[in-house]
């Protein structure tokens, strides 16, 4: 079987670093969804764009999980 779907699913390590991380892309004017609501407490919804998009997306998650999320290094 095939799926295709324009999303990908992004496991953190706990709810509470999910909605941390939704927060901050928010912040950085990026709209994710988590889904707690889908028994997935821990997850993340990234709706796939084009490739500036994306690269953006994937920036700003290393600088949240890089602890450089204000911009200044730890």
């Amino acid at each position: 079987d095939v799926s295709c779907t324009n999303f990908v699913l992004a496991r953190l390590s706990s709810q509470e670093e999910a909605e941390a991380c939704d927060a901050y892309l928010k912040s950085q004017g990026l709209i994710i969804r988590l889904v707690a609501s889908y028994n997935l407490p821990n997850c993340l919804r990234i709706t796939v764009g084009d490739e500036a998009s994306c690269r953006r997306v994937v920036h700003a998650i290393r600088q949240f999980k890089d602890g450089d999320a204000d911009g200044t290094s730890v």
